[in-house]
């Protein structure tokens, strides 16, 4: 096969896999909680005196935490147990378009929230393509993190009562919201350049630091999805095989 049909393989696959993976995804409920979540905070953001721009990125990776960390994380178990992730390792798909298209499905649901949650509770006058941008990121590097440390675990029950400790590591950037001292230090986590972006869309941060954010993160999404495909595979192989 040449490399434009290779290409082109690999594209149909992935797609197929993305449409597979909302139609699951829609009859497990995601889209529901999604909407009940994003109601939720509306309504308590709505309840609040002024707009209070400064809480966006708070507001953002909280609703995110649960719509692609948790539902990554939860549909790599349900497959896993139900031999999908199996069956699928002996398909042409490969751990990486299994990836993209489980966080290309998750990233779509992350935009519907995000937006009707934005223009609920603070209207239309925000950078749009700067917060896709930012929430992109947040669902990515959600995504790819949940598919890290659930890898390990064999059960939902077993990875949802220590994944407190988990979710905690993913709050840091907002640490600063809570009086902490801002720093250089905060750019050696992989949310930060995705924090700063949701910042500039609603006007707290100056536009000129959109682009450099957008390349950092995107590099830290390629970095753990490095580790993202390795877990993966990782989680394919039933507990105490060997090779």
């Amino acid at each position: 096969m040449t490399g434009t049909g290779a290409r082109r393989a690999t594209a149909r696959r992935t797609a197929a896999t993305l449409v597979l993976d909302l139609r699951r995804q829609a009859a497990a409920g995601y889209w529901f909680v999604a909407l009940l979540a994003g109601l939720t905070v509306g309504a308590v953001l709505l309840s609040l005196a002024g707009d209070p721009l400064r809480w966006w990125p708070l507001v953002v990776l909280s609703e995110l935490s649960i719509t692609s960390f948790y539902f990554a994380a939860v549909q790599i178990l349900r497959e896993r147990g139900e031999g999908i992730l199996a069956a699928q390792a002996v398909t042409p798909l490969a751990p990486g378009e299994y990836l993209v298209a489980l966080a290309g499905s998750l990233c779509l649901l992350a935009f519907a929230e995000v937006g009707a949650l934005v223009l609920a509770a603070h209207g239309a006058a925000v950078l749009w393509p700067v917060l896709a941008i930012g929430v992109a990121l947040v669902s990515c590097l959600y995504v790819l993190y949940g598919v890290i440390v659930v890898a390990d675990y064999e059960t939902i029950g077993a990875f949802l009562l220590p994944s407190g400790l988990w979710t905690l590591v993913l709050g840091v950037p907002l640490l600063p919201l809570l009086g902490v001292p801002d720093g250089w230090w905060l750019w050696c986590h992989p949310l930060q350049p995705a924090v700063v972006l949701i910042e500039i869309s609603f006007g707290t941060r100056p536009v000129w630091a959109a682009a450099p954010c957008a390349l950092l993160g995107t590099i830290w999404c390629a970095l753990l999805a490095l580790a993202a495909r390795a877990r993966l595979v990782r989680a394919v192989i039933p507990r105490g095989a060997t090779s």
